[in-house]
């Protein structure tokens, strides 16, 4: 049990503190012992007497820089754990509560789960670790100097607990601006630089991109007051260090002046406070990162803790096939976008949704996909209903191909193995196939290791549409729902796809959502959202 404590994270950072304090008491220890020894061989003793202070220095130095270099690996180990436990977890929790995470800017998201991570990460670091060793060295040091002189122990006392408690109270007021908010400018320079690089193409297109960088400056200008504010407040913390450093100095040259004690002692005392200056120094530098480190606590509890809009069932069910049932549904996220669908799509079926925008084709896109419950009725999957199922069990089985899919920027193989990372090139050539893309990949220099550009910018919009199919069906989807699968493209690229997803009907349910004519018209079953009376061919409708 000793033995994993110790291997386990927390094992190494309790054992990494230990060293630092350690490391901590060595330096103080080679200062002090210095000095004990300048003092004593300017008195010429014979040079045994002053064997053993030599040894010590000799001990204390390179004691202080192994401890210092076994202490930065520990507590850096547990602290890069530690990171990546806070970033599953933001992970999971922004896919847990995505409808609702989806109210946040992408700049604000990203600075969430990577900035935020850390900078509590940095909290550990360079704020826990300098208090425990500020405290430590410093009872140490004020038990020996107060066994030699108790004056002068009270004197280093006062003056250690002086400092530690005005860099714990005023250095982070000063560093936040008083207002104890913790905010952080850096969120909003992410958040609103985020959105002007995604919104560029747009504002330069449209001639509106003149005077819209105005809240990016502010936001920098913002910023940048902000690190000064910072860097003032660790100023301040410093100067007291120092000038409380000089009075305790002063304090303890004055009570050694009649004490009687012998000149190596008094060296001993007079350079304690000295010792201390480091000590406490990083304790008021770490404080003024203080209420950085907690918005950032602040902002991944608020997203851990944010309310899962779609709870864990209660049922333990589990979907037998792969068709789909609507009864009586009502769609809509905050409010009702459309009442009474009823459908049914068999096994190996396809079904293809339609109506004007903004009727509500893409919320049933996502409410089959479980991210979104429906506001009322029943849908089924391989008949369990949805709400009887995890979201793990739903997405297990659907599968949902957004308009504009997202391709990142690196190989075709690994834009492909997102969807299953375990995939081998066989398997991964083999659906390629299934979407008539593997030709054109092998026709490219580098075939599977292209590299596809931001976004897929190096394809054309058919081939970024093959390959997120491609990707679907390498994650097993049973039922697919294709959202405006011919967006953007040409009508021979177009029918050409159709083909294509055709022909993957029978062994998977197909749920086509467009508002293109000549998609619909291409299938007998029919689901019209914007339908107000009788249903538009197969065995579905609309009321409402």
């Amino acid at each position: 049990m000793v033995r994993r404590l110790i291997a386990s994270p927390r094992g190494h950072l309790g054992l990494g503190a230990s060293l630092g304090v350690a490391a901590q008491l060595s330096s103080l220890g080679l200062l002090l012992t210095s000095g004990w020894l300048v003092v004593r061989a300017a008195e010429q003793p014979p040079v045994l007497y002053l064997i053993v202070a030599i040894t010590s220095v000799r001990m204390f130095g390179v004691a202080r820089a192994a401890l210092r270099y076994a202490e930065r690996l520990l507590t850096h180990d547990a602290a890069l754990a530690r990171g990546i436990d806070d970033r599953v977890r933001a992970y999971r929790a922004l896919a847990r509560t995505m409808p609702a995470a989806g109210a946040m800017r992408r700049g604000d998201v990203v600075r969430t789960v990577v900035s935020d991570v850390e900078t509590v990460q940095d909290g550990l670091l360079r704020l826990r670790l300098p208090w425990i060793s500020a405290v430590v060295a410093s009872a140490v040091t004020v038990g020996v100097v107060s066994v030699i002189l108790p004056a002068a122990g009270l004197a280093l006392a006062l003056y250690a607990g002086g400092v530690l408690l005005v860099a714990r109270v005023l250095v982070p007021r000063l560093a936040d601006g008083g207002t104890g908010s913790g905010s952080d400018a850096a969120t909003s320079v992410a958040g609103n630089v985020t959105e002007l690089v995604l919104a560029a193409p747009d504002l330069v297109a449209y001639g509106s991109a003149r005077g819209r960088d105005a809240t990016v400056h502010a936001a920098v200008d913002a910023l940048a007051l902000q690190d000064r504010r910072r860097a003032w407040a660790g100023g301040v913390g410093s100067l007291v260090v120092l000038l409380g450093g000089a009075a305790c100095v002063l304090a303890t040259a004055l009570v050694t002046a009649d004490a009687g004690l012998a000149g190596p002692l008094v060296g001993v005392l007079v350079l304690a406070p000295i010792g201390l200056v480091d000590v406490l120094d990083a304790v008021a530098e770490a404080e003024r990162l203080r209420p950085r480190v907690g918005a950032a606590r602040a902002r991944l509890a608020a997203l851990e803790g944010a309310t899962d809009p779609m709870p864990a069932p209660v049922a333990d069910a589990a979907p037998v096939g792969f068709g789909l049932e609507l009864q009586d549904v009502t769609l809509g996220w905050d409010r009702d976008l459309v009442r009474g669908v009823t459908t049914h799509v068999g096994e190996g079926g396809v079904l293809v949704v339609t109506g004007p925008s903004g009727v509500g084709k893409s919320t049933l896109a996502a409410t089959l996909s479980r991210l979104v419950e429906p506001r009322a009725g029943t849908v089924r999957l391989g008949g369990a209903d949805l709400l009887d199922l995890t979201r793990e069990q739903v997405r297990g089985v659907v599968g949902w191909m957004q308009q504009d899919a997202v391709l990142f920027d690196t190989t075709v193989r690994e834009n492909l193995r997102v969807a299953d990372p375990g995939a081998g090139d066989d398997l991964v050539w083999r659906t390629l196939g299934r979407v008539r893309l593997a030709d054109t990949v092998a026709s490219w220099p580098d075939g599977l290791d292209t590299v596809l550009g931001e976004g897929g910018a190096v394809l054309s919009g058919g081939e970024r549409q093959r390959i997120a199919l491609a990707r679907m069906l390498l994650a097993g989807h049973r039922v697919l729902v294709l959202d405006e699968p011919t967006e953007h493209l040409d009508a021979p690229t177009a029918r050409a796809l159709l083909d294509d997803v055709d022909a993957l009907a029978p062994e998977h349910t197909l749920v086509i959502v467009s508002h293109a004519p000549e998609v619909v018209a291409r299938y007998d079953h029919r689901l019209d959202l914007g339908a107000s009376l009788a249903p538009v061919g197969g065995a579905s409708r609309v009321g409402g």
